[in-house]
């Protein structure tokens, strides 16, 4: 009798187990999109110091990881459980919706773990 039982509570712990499942890391790609204005710095573009903020809540909430600049594009590293839920994270930042910003959200395959300082 208490196997029965113990077989009835297996799919509630299973769950359980499935909604802790691991998260994934994402790489976006950030470029200047068509609102952008070359005449301009970033501080006096539109909506920029909300871009900011928006990204600072993502690392204080330790959803981005690591963030970078290289050439003319930006990157991030953030943390989501899917590539649809990272961009939707990602398209809350009023700047991409006004299309201050574009970005590219790719799945990132890490093979060699490091740090940076």
């Amino acid at each position: 009798m208490k196997y029965v039982f113990l077989l009835l509570l297996l799919p509630f712990f299973m769950n359980g187990q499935e909604s802790e499942k691991e998260k994934s890391h994402f790489v976006a790609l950030y470029t200047v999109g068509s609102l952008w204005d070359m005449d301009k710095t970033p501080n006096d573009q539109p909506y920029f110091k909300e871009h900011s903020a928006f990204l600072s809540k993502l690392r204080k909430e330790n959803t981005i990881v690591m963030g970078a600049r290289y050439s003319d594009t930006g990157m991030i590293v953030l943390e989501a459980m899917d590539l649809e839920s990272a961009k939707k994270i990602l398209f809350e930042d009023i700047a991409l919706q006004n299309k201050l910003f574009n970005v590219e959200v790719h799945p990132l395959n890490v093979f060699y773990k490091g740090c940076f300082d």
